[in-house]
């Protein structure tokens, strides 16, 4: 089968349209540009392992914090703003 070359655009103009609805546009609608980028560039075993990591860190630190008298709550949120601490520190050394 034939197609003409305005077929093929109105198919790919179609096709770019399915797209940008399906991943969001840029104006906003549909996906953050995080879960899009999770979505097609993160490595699924790496985002594991990330998450692994990150799962045991959080759990030794609270148990550090727990023998040294701090509260739950308080423990958590420190923790919580040292991952972000870390990660921005990472992410300041990344550069392409």
């Amino acid at each position: 089968m034939k197609i003409t070359k305005r077929q093929l655009r109105r198919i790919i103009k179609e096709e770019k349209a399915k797209l940008a609805e399906a991943w969001g546009s840029s104006s906003g609608t549909g996906q953050s540009p995080a879960d899009r980028a999770t979505g097609l560039y993160f490595d699924v075993k790496m985002m594991q392992q990330l998450g692994s990591l990150m799962d045991g860190m959080f759990h030794n630190a609270m148990d550090a914090a727990r023998a040294d008298g701090v509260d739950d709550q308080e423990a958590y949120e420190m923790i919580l703003a040292g991952f972000h601490q870390l990660i921005e520190d990472e992410i300041m050394e990344m550069r392409y």
